[in-house]
């Protein structure tokens, strides 16, 4: 039989740990998302092509067109 001890402090702070952490991921996802459209803009500004654009930033077709 196992008996452990709940620790509420211990509980919280794992949690709050967990949170953070998928906190700064989502962060990270963001970013790189916001950077890849900028990316996509400037090369919709310097006439690339759209399959080019997709290949160089991960962008979906529709994504790259809806750019402005």
């Amino acid at each position: 039989m196992l008996i452990a001890e709940y620790d509420y402090d211990t509980d919280i702070a794992v949690q709050r740990e967990e949170s953070l952490r998928i906190g700064i991921q989502q962060g990270f996802a963001d970013g790189s998302y916001k950077k890849a459209l900028e990316t996509a803009r400037l090369m919709k500004q310097a006439n690339c092509e759209i399959p080019f654009i997709e290949k160089m930033t991960g962008l979906s077709k529709a994504e790259v067109e809806a750019i402005k």
